[in-house]
């Protein structure tokens, strides 16, 4: 199982929130340029990189610093915040990210949706973001009536390679992770998912690993490292420790 690291990025700064509320940003690295070093230095392959800006008004803002990461670093990025158009995709792309993830998008224009499945395939996943079990979109600001387990099937049947599942009930709490729920999407979906949101322990991590046989294929991480709760390496170790 792969450990995504998470740098979220707001008008610049490295910023963490908690429940998807921008009410409650907080600034956790100097930069993102220095938290990506720092990642990378601590063992990371891949990086989760999101432009909140575009997420939220979907008008990506922080495509500098993409390419800042990507020029500067040897590791892969997985990039999202506002990827609603193919022109969109192609600028993140062009910026240095190996996958791109679209969320909004892919609940609101399917056509689309089938159109960035055809020109990026494997280099394209999508982010199923739920709140209380429904489908949440515009950066999390609004609650849709779909069910996630919904989406999910509709995104196996659109040729979608790779799922990131985000519960925005547990996103930021450092209250542990909803195995169960994590285990529907992926029984849902039938394919490559990556858990998001909540992770607060090694013993999260090793939960998440064991559901490797079902389809939960990665972890994003953010919070946690940057409060130290673990280190990467030691993250890292308990993903391959459970799933090797």
């Amino acid at each position: 199982m792969i450990v995504y690291p998470s740098i979220d990025i707001l008008a610049g700064r490295c910023v963490r929130m908690t429940m998807g509320d921008f009410a409650t940003v907080e600034d956790v690295a100097p930069s993102p340029l220095e938290a990506a070093k720092w990642l990378v230095a601590g063992g990371a392959e891949w990086l989760h990189v999101v432009d909140l800006d575009g997420a939220k008004t979907g008008v990506p803002a922080n495509l500098a610093h993409f390419g800042a990461i990507a020029m500067n670093t040897n590791v892969k990025i997985q990039a999202s915040g506002g990827i609603r158009d193919l022109a969109t995709a192609d600028a993140f792309v062009a910026a240095g990210a190996s996958r791109i993830v679209v969320g909004t998008a892919a609940v609101r224009d399917p056509d689309l949706l089938l159109r960035l499945v055809d020109r990026h395939a494997e280099a394209l996943a999508v982010a199923l973001d739920a709140r209380g079990g429904l489908v949440a979109t515009q950066g999390w600001t609004e609650t849709t009536a779909l069910h996630a387990t919904d989406l999910a099937r509709r995104l196996a049947a659109a040729g979608v390679a790779t799922v990131i599942f985000t519960n925005i009930d547990l996103e930021g709490r450092l209250e542990g992770v909803d195995l169960g729920a994590t285990a529907e999407i992926a029984s849902a979906f039938g394919g490559n998912v990556i858990h998001s949101g909540g992770v607060a322990s090694l013993e999260d991590i090793r939960g998440l690993a064991g559901l490797e046989p079902r389809g939960v294929r990665g972890v994003v991480i953010g919070r946690a490292l940057y409060r130290r709760r673990f280190t990467l390496r030691e993250a890292i170790a308990a993903a391959r420790a459970v799933s090797a």
